[in-house]
């Protein structure tokens, strides 16, 4: 089986499950029309409509999701039902095995950056600049820090009821802290200081940055290098961990 067939097998793993792909894709629509429907503009101060702040934030959120739980619970099934096992007989190398199934799921949440987006311009007017290439970027960077998250979650649980208290101890305070439904300015200094350091926050301002005004390098500069960084740090921490054994 060469990586091409590898990466085509996970896709069709993923496409298959029509029940958990219609709630991937469905459910951050659904949070994101709430929200945008909702008067909560009235709780927070920014000068423009909380769609508009909200719209990026979710995205963000679909982002981190897709690695952390989607990946995370994903990876610990298939090992429990022998498919990672099947999947080691080929001639394949581990590291070609990890990159389909992160590509795999990039493509996902590629799509629903995509769907989410034509929603909100199209039904709520959110701002769009054409900033394919920045939202591209900071998609595949935050993408791959959260989807390396979950493969380390993965080597940490043996089943889903162990890796459900994991994904839940570090996918809530990120979703508090990261900047994706309400500014962190909102948050007591000494909080703000930890949300800074979070990629979730970076990947939240990077695309609401790349979503609100025209292309500025200086506007996403930060994000990308703090993202970047992340990327490293979990990509080492993945080739350090990361074992596909039964």
């Amino acid at each position: 089986m060469s990586f091409i067939e590898l990466l085509k097998a996970n896709l069709k793993i993923v496409y298959r499950d029509a029940g958990g792909l219609f709630w991937t894709i469905a459910l951050p629509v659904v949070i994101y029309c709430a929200l945008s429907l909702l008067p909560i503009n009235r709780f927070f101060q920014l000068g423009f409509s909380y769609s508009h702040f909200v719209l990026p934030g979710i995205i963000a959120y679909v982002i981190m999701q897709g690695g952390i739980y989607g990946l995370g619970y994903w990876m610990v099934d298939m090992r429990a039902q022998g498919v990672i096992k099947r999947f080691l007989v080929t001639p394949l190398k581990q590291w070609e095995l990890a990159l389909a199934v992160v590509v795999s799921r990039l493509v996902v949440m590629l799509a629903q950056v995509a769907l989410l987006t034509v929603i909100g311009v199209i039904f709520f007017r959110a701002p769009f600049y054409w900033n394919i290439i920045s939202i591209f970027v900071i998609t595949v960077l935050g993408g791959g820090i959260f989807l390396m998250l979950g493969l380390l979650i993965s080597t940490m649980a043996g089943s889903y009821q162990s890796a459900a208290p994991i994904t839940a101890g570090i996918g809530l305070p990120l979703t508090f802290l990261g900047n994706m439904f309400f500014p962190i300015t909102a948050l007591p200094i000494a909080v703000q200081w930890v949300a800074k350091v979070l990629p979730i926050t970076h990947v939240a301002q990077g695309l609401r940055a790349a979503y609100s005004a025209p292309f500025s390098f200086a506007a996403i500069q930060t994000p990308l290098l703090v993202l970047l960084v992340w990327l490293i740090i979990m990509l080492g921490l993945t080739v350090w961990r990361f074992r596909l054994k039964e």
